[in-house]
Formats: C-alpha cells, sequence, structure tokens
C-alpha cells in the first residue's frame, strides 16, 4: 500500500483564541483550511503517523512555535501521557509515560523513558533539553518501544528533531524577557559553503532570578545558562550524505531546594539549638529560613554524526554518538534550617559512545524490511577526590546537645546528656567521602518485516536481542571526631551518609529476547484500526548511592514487560478533524522502584505493576481561523504485587527489614486523568496575522510521595497558559503568560534531608518533610526576526 495516498496538505494554518471565540465564531458553510500531514519516525522510517501502528504524540515545528516551546515540560503540557518532574537540579529531571518512570535523584538508576536528540540515544533525561534552539519536531511514542529502540525504552520514547543545515541563507533572532527578571536570547544562521556543503550556528543564552525567597540567605530556583550548536551536512552524492552536529552547554545557577515542614518535635529542637523560626510552616508558600544556599554548576558536551546512503531498493544508515556531561550540585543549605549543620556537594561525570547501524528496503512491494545493530558504552562517576562530599559545620554540636535534651525529656535517654560534651551528631569538622563509578556496555541486534496483504490489511513483526553489561563499585569513608560513630548513640550524621569502609563491587550482565507483533486494517483511506502485542526489557543494575545499604541490598533484577494494545485514527469533515485513540494493558514483572528514605535511597523490584488505561489525542478546524485539539489519557497504575516498598512516616514495617506491602496501591505522581483542551485563532491583520493560544490543562488527584503518605494525597490542578501576538512572514512579536492564574500545587513530597530521621529517633507523631512546587504565574514579551 502506498501511503503517500493519505497524504494531507495544507495552505491555512488554524490557531486559537478562546473559547468564547470558539463558541461565538460564526459557523461557515465552506472550509479552506485541511490538517497538515504529520510525518514522524516511530517506526525508523518517515512515515504519515495516521498509518503508524504505535501511539504516538507529535508537535510539528508549527505547533512549537505556537505554545512558545523551551523545554520538554512545555510538550508534558500538550501530551496528557507524559509527566516531567524535576526537584534540586537539572540532572534530577525525570520522564514519565503513562506513569511509568524513576527517581532522577539517583544518577545510575537508569530511566524508563529513552531520549533520543537527532536519532542518538541520551543517558540523562536533564541533559540537553532546554539547550534546543531550532527544534524542528518532538515526538512521545507511548508504551514499550524496545524492538526497536532498545535501551530504557519500557515506558517510551521522546525522539527531538532539530532542523539541520539549509540550502538557503537563513537567520534567526529573537529576545524575551519576562517575570522574575527572565531574559534569553536565541539565534542561528544557516546556509551553504559550497553547493554540497552546508551549514548551521545557533545559540541560546538563558538568566533569571530566583523564584523561591529566602529570608535568612540566598534564594534558590534560578536560571543561567547558555549553549551553542554548529552543523555541517555534506553532500558527496545524490545518494550519500552526511550531517556532524557538535554542541556545548554551559549552567551555573541557584537551584531549586525543597520548601520544608518542620514537626512540633523539631521546632523544639531547632529553637533549643538557636535556630531562628519566623516564617509560617507552610511548604508550599515558596518562602524559607535557610543560612545557606544550593546550586549546580556544569557543562555537556554532545557530538552526533549521521551518514545516509540510498542504494539500489534500500538505505543504509549510521548515526554516532559521544555525549558527556560533569556537574557539581551544592548543598550549602543541606540542613534546611538557618544553622549551620553540614554542607554537601555532589560531583557527577559521564561520558557515552553509542553506534547504530541500519539497513532498510526501500521498494514499493508488499514486502519490507529493516535490521540493524547498536552499540552503547557509558562510564559514570559520581563524587570528587578534591572536595569533601559531607562535611560538619559549626552548628553541628549545639544542635546534637538539642537533640540529646529532647530524647531526655521523653524518657529516652537514661539521664539529661544535653549539657553534656558528647557529640551526638558529630563535631564541626567531620567528614565523609564516597567515590562511585559504573562502567556500562550495552549491544543489541534487531529487525523488523512487515508485509501488505492487501491495500487494506497490513501486518508486522519485530525482533531484537539486547545484551548489557555492568559494574559498580561504592568507596566511603569518615574521618570523624575521637568519639566516631559510639553505640547506642551512634547518630553522628557522617556515620549513616558515609560509613566508613562500608564499600561495594560486583559486575553482572544480562541480556532478553524482545519482540513486537502488529496488525493494522484501513475501513478506508481515512481511517485505520489497529493492534499491537509488544514485549520489552531493562536490564538490571546495582543501587550505587552512599549509605548504610548492605551488599545483599544493593543488586535489582532486569524489568520485563509486555504490552497489549488496540487503536484507531481517523480523519474526517473532509480532513478538518482529526481522532486517534488508544486502549492498552501493559505488565511490568519485577518493575524497578526507586524512593527516598532520609538520609538514603531504596531500590529493589516489585514483583508486579499493571497500567490500563486510554488516550485520545483529536484536533479539529472549527473555521477556516478556529481550530481546538483537545486530548486526554485516562491511566490506571497499581503496585499488584510489592511487599518491599518504602513505609511513610509512622507507618509500621511489614517485614524485618523495615518495608512495607503495597499491594492495591497506585504508583507515586500517578495521576489517573490528564487532559487538555487548546484554542488556536489568527486573523489577518496589516499585512501580517493577528494570532492568539488558549491552552487549559487539568491534572487529576495523586499522591506526591514516594512512600505514598495518606498526607501527601494531592487535589486536582487546573493550568492556564495564553499567547497572544502578530506575524508576519518576517516578525513574531508575542505577549504570553503561564500559569496565568498563579495556582499552586504540590509536584513532589520527600523526607527532610535530616530532620526526619531525627523525628524517628525522638518518636515525634509527625514527621517533617520538604515539598517541591510547581512554578508561579509568569509572564512576559518574546520578539522574533527571521530572515
Amino acid at each position: 500500500m502506498n501511503n503517500n495516498n493519505y497524504s494531507i496538505r495544507s495552505t491555512v494554518r488554524p490557531y486559537i483564541f478562546s473559547i468564547s471565540a470558539a463558541v461565538l465564531a460564526p459557523v461557515e458553510l465552506t472550509y479552506a483550511a485541511q490538517l497538515e500531514e504529520v510525518i514522524v519516525t516511530a517506526q525508523k522510517r518517515a512515515e504519515d503517523m495516521q498509518t503508524v501502528p504505535v501511539s504516538v504524540s507529535a508537535l510539528t515545528a508549527d505547533q512549537l512555535a505556537d505554545i512558545g516551546f523551551n523545554d520538554i515540560s512545555d510538550i508534558a503540557a500538550q501530551v496528557p501521557s507524559l509527566i516531567v518532574l524535576t526537584n534540586i537540579s537539572p540532572l534530577a529531571t525525570t520522564f514519565r509515560i503513562r506513569n511509568i518512570g524513576n527517581a532522577g535523584n539517583i544518577p545510575n538508576f537508569e530511566p524508563a523513558t529513552g531520549l533520543f536528540i537527532d536519532g542518538a540515544f541520551r543517558s540523562r533525561s536533564g541533559i540537553g533539553m532546554g539547550d534546543l534552539v531550532d527544534v524542528s519536531s518532538v515526538e512521545v511514542l507511548k508504551g514499550p518501544q524496545s524492538t526497536l529502540h532498545g535501551k530504557n525504552v519500557t515506558a517510551g520514547v521522546i525522539s527531538v528533531a532539530t532542523q539541520g543545515p539549509t540550502e538557503n541563507v537563513e537567520a534567526m533572532a529573537e529576545v524575551s524577557f519576562g517575570s522574575d527578571n527572565l531574559k534569553q536570547i536565541k539565534a542561528y544562521i544557516s546556509g551553504p559553503f559550497t553547493d554540497s556543503i552546508a551549514g548551521r550556528l545557533s545559540l541560546v543564552d538563558t538568566g533569571r532570578s530566583e523564584l523561591i525567597d529566602n529570608v535568612a540567605g540566598p534564594k534558590s530556583e534560578g536560571l543561567n545558562g547558555y549553549a551553542i550548536r554548529g552543523q555541517l551536512r555534506m553532500d558527496f552524492s545524490e545518494s550519500l550524505y552526511a550531517r556532524l552536529i557538535v554542541g556545548y552547554a554551559d549552567k551555573d545557577m541557584n537551584t531549586t531546594t525543597g520548601d520544608v515542614f518542620l514537626s512540633d518535635a523539631m521546632q523544639r529542637i531547632l529553637r533549643n539549638a538557636g535556630a531562628s523560626l519566623t516564617i509560617p510552616n507552610d511548604p508550599s508558600d515558596r518562602l524559607i529560613e535557610y543560612s545557606e544556599g544550593s546550586g549546580y554548576i556544569g557543562d555537556s558536551n554532545d557530538v552526533i554524526f549521521t551518514m545516509e546512503y540510498s542504494g539500489d531498493g534500500y538505505s543504509l544508515t549510521s548515526i554516532s554518538s559521544y555525549d558527556d556531561y560533569d556537574g557539581l550540585t551544592y548543598l550549602d543549605d543541606v540542613e534546611q534550617a538557618s544553622l549551620l549543620l553540614a554542607d554537601f556537594k555532589d560531583r557527577q561525570a559521564g561520558e557515552s559512545y553509542s553506534q547504530e547501524f541500519r539497513i532498510a528496503s526501500d521498494t514499493s512491494g508488499p514486502f519490507s524490511w529493516l535490521g540493524g545493530v547498536f552499540l552503547y558504552t557509558n562510564e559514570f562517576r559520581r563524587g570528587d577526590k578534591s572536595l569533601p562530599e559531607f562535611i560538619a559545620q559549626k552548628d553541628v554540636e549545639a544542635f546534637g546537645g538539642a537533640v540529646a535534651g529532647e530524647l531526655a525529656s521523653r524518657g529516652l535517654l537514661p539521664i539529661n546528656l544535653g549539657s553534656l560534651p558528647l557529640p551526638l551528631l558529630g563535631v564541626e569538622g567531620d567528614r565523609g567521602d564516597y567515590y562511585i563509578t559504573q562502567n556500562t556496555d550495552s549491544f543489541g541486534i534487531f529487525t523488523k518485516l512487515d508485509y501488505e496483504f492487501s491495500d487494506a490489511w497490513k501486518a508486522a513483526f519485530g525482533l531484537r536481542y539486547s545484551y548489557e553489561d555492568k559494574t559498580g563499585v561504592v568507596n566511603q569513608t569518615a574521618q570523624l571526631s575521637a568519639l566516631g560513630c559510639i553505640p547506642p548513640l551512634n547518630t553522628n550524621l557522617i556515620c549513616l551518609v558515609t560509613p566508613d569502609g562500608n564499600n561495594f563491587n560486583q559486575s553482572k550482565s544480562f541480556d532478553a529476547i524482545t519482540g513486537s507483533l502488529s496488525t493494522s486494517y484501513f475501513v478506508n483511506e481515512d481511517t485505520m484500526f489497529y493492534g499491537v502485542i509488544s514485549t520489552g526489557f531493562k536490564a538490571g543494575g546495582f543501587s550505587l548511592q552512599n549509605g548504610t545499604a548492605t551488599d545483599d541490598m544493593r543488586p535489582f533484577g532486569e524489568e520485563e514487560v509486555i504490552n497489549f494494545e488496540l487503536g484507531a485514527k481517523t480523519e474526517f469533515l473532509d480532513r478538518r478533524a482529526r481522532v486517534n485513540a488508544s486502549i492498552f494493558h501493559t505488565e511490568y514483572k519485577n518493575f524497578q522502584n526507586a524512593s527516598f528514605a532520609g538520609l538514603v535511597f531504596i531500590i529493589n523490584n516489585a514483583d508486579l505493576v499493571t497500567v490500563d488505561g486510554i488516550e485520545v489525542d483529536s484536533t479539529v478546524i472549527l473555521t477556516e481561523n478556529l481550530s481546538t485539539t483537545i486530548n486526554f489519557a485516562y491511566i490506571d497504575t497499581v503496585f499488584d504485587s510489592y511487599d518491599g516498598g518504602q513505609c511513610y512516616y509512622g507507618r509500621e514495617p511489614d517485614n524485618d527489614l523495615g518495608q512495607c506491602r503495597l499491594d492495591g496501591e497506585e504508583l507515586p505522581s500517578a495521576t489517573k486523568f490528564k487532559g487538555n483542551i487548546a484554542l488556536n485563532w489568527r486573523y489577518p491583520l496589516a499585512s501580517g496575522d493577528l494570532y492568539s493560544r488558549l491552552d487549559y490543562a487539568y491534572t487529576g488527584e495523586a499522591n506526591a510521595s514516594s512512600a505514598l503518605d495518606p498526607r501527601f494525597d494531592q487535589p486536582a490542578s487546573n493550568t492556564l497558559n495564553l499567547r497572544l501576538g502578530w506575524r508576519t512572514a518576517n516578525i513574531d512579536i508575542a505577549f504570553w503568560g503561564r500559569n496565568i492564574t498563579d495556582e499552586v500545587h504540590i509536584d513532589q513530597v520527600a523526607p527532610a534531608n535530616i530532620f526526619t530521621t531525627i523525628d524517628s529517633r525522638v518518636n515525634s507523631p509527625v514527621g517533617s518533610y520538604q515539598a517541591f512546587t510547581n512554578q508561579p504565574r509568569s509572564l512576559g514579551l518574546t520578539a522574533r526576526y527571521t530572515y
């Protein structure tokens, strides 16, 4: 079947102004506008999205411009199945598709959603997304994609493509000014050097003041960074071309910090230790009282080299990639108080190499095929041999004395030790260090075969073999005062976070065969039904975090997934309306789960997690100048069997390891219903177009804590974004607002870095915690000139 028969062209692009405009706009009897064809590469080929038996949401360059795209969180506002979470630094960003994902704070715990930029796999989700200027498309592939995309894609894939060098000279300059002293510059220039060589250079520079006020020290959650990217395209012949991309990004900023809620016991302890407590005990007010600040300093490099050759009935593709990063997250406010208890410096660095070779048929017959190999190696390091990771500060002894006093007042000590010079939590200068490494080598070989039984009916079969080898090493040391870690009062903070000599060194390999089977049937040229059965695999590994974990607690097993999906893709009303829908059931065996428990992280396997849901993406042209998109997802994500879950504060453990059964519980941050409605409107004005876009996003209830603490069941939230502007072929000026109603909701909750552990030691009935909220309202102006 020739899918080009279903291509759709458009000469008019619809836009949205407001819901009232949709109601009041006159109904026209004839329409010139039709929906544009959307080309995706979900199956490693350029295909019309409406003919691909994959649940995929795609945004084109024009759609990205309409929403004012800056980073992947803007995509999450358009794709209900995608959730983006971040907290203390860019390295802690995590993506979740269909509510499946993991904690970005554990750097060697690899994601379940694979990020691909210009076809190259990226190991860290937080590296590189906000550093791209000229993104041409973003595809979100939902559900396991292990057959073709291989590594770490048991939840799905985010595929980002950027514009390459052009045959003609093009240039763009854009400036944005906004709330909280936001300043951003974007620019690119592109064009030919010779008849066969063209280049492109792009850059972005972003700065913004901090969003979280601090009455005792530096503010937090700022932005300051720049990135530059250069490209070359070389056309060696009509059959062979190559594309080279080289990028560099640099960030130096005050990062987000958790806003703490303090238990009554912790408030007493802090006051007795001399701390100042002058602000409301509200973890959602974006107001803190910390003596010191937090920040991130880091840079990253990436190189992508692609070659494509078109032969007689086949094509060859090679994608070679290298990327590295080196970042230091410093939490001088690790104590989250006006005291000076401890500093934490977390240096992370890594280098990755990947190589993919593909060969694919390029004929019009009923049978088509594709095959390839994928090679990947990664070296990860955490720690800095020249800097202490943890070091106790001047107020730690006074704080320890206050803790001792609280213990004595509750009858938990035989005598009142508050006045005795015992370093209950350590003394100034106590130091803890770690140095952690992980080496990963991966290999995959894959194939996909398609056959057209008729013009209407098509089937496909895919198969992949994956192999992965990992070596993990943890070295921990502590330099303490003379008393060190003395039982039964061994509460020295350094003893808990870097116990001296608690080292680890193991290697393990994993392999699996995964596959997919799909069929599609065209009722007519505008309507397709499809079904898919696919399996996936995510290699196991080691919990390479610092802390008190023993050797037998660190390994976790490989994750296996099977997905059953039925879908439909249809266009109607003379191709002025498009509706794509899917219903699915997914089972994750040995699901890899991570959670934060006070001072350490926990990674283990849940026996079974099931995901059931329905997704609908729709676009309708209402008039020649007005269109709407309505997208929603209803997804039920449940721990069917899990006896190793994190216990929330105050819950009695269900086993001797201090873990709790979570059978029947929904996953953390797993909202059942999420949807968005957008209206695009445009009206000819003064040799250009007046345009607007209104976006409304609804996020249902969810629990924001990894321990599923009932205290942190969050209500549904609503977000409203607006963009209003005027554009010509060369000029675009837009006023915009994000979260214009200034709604506040909590995205993530975790135990407080130090205080939750102390609460448990003093038997406080309520535990302290820290919360991370969404960003407040921001307003701004963007002006762009394109040549």
